[in-house]
């Protein structure tokens, strides 16, 4: 969906994804965060309290619809309602690294997610 490699502060990453209700019913449908992996750099820094997330149903383009704002870390299940059979919906992901301006040292501040990583996969559920 995205891959956000080598972001520093300031940077951006986007990607889109298309889920389809390929039952026969209708559905009501979650978002939600699974397998998150946060691997500290050498400063301690963890990614997943500093990205933010914004996820928006972009199905209608003319007019999208928030589904989650926030850190990456403290989404959790999102409601993205009933689909209705075969109904299929996009959704646009965009992660930020906000700049937090000049660290006072070389180990505070942005610099605290130098050599950090994280990885995290997204889990659609439907019940009819």
């Amino acid at each position: 969906m995205l891959t956000a490699a080598s972001m520093v502060p300031g940077a951006w990453a986007d990607g889109t994804v298309t889920i389809t209700n390929s039952g026969n019913a209708v559905g009501t449908f979650n978002l939600s965060k699974a397998n998150l992996t946060d691997t500290p750099g050498a400063n301690g820094g963890q990614l997943s309290a500093a990205l933010d997330l914004s996820i928006q149903d972009v199905t209608n383009a003319s007019s999208p619809v928030n589904v989650y704002s926030g850190k990456v870390g403290a989404m959790g299940a999102q409601s993205l309602g009933k689909f209705a059979a075969g109904e299929a919906r996009t959704y646009k992901f965009v992660v930020t690294f906000p700049d937090g301006g000049t660290p006072a040292s070389s180990t505070t501040g942005d610099n605290a997610y130098k050599g950090s990583a994280m990885s995290v996969g997204f889990q659609w559920d439907a019940v009819s």
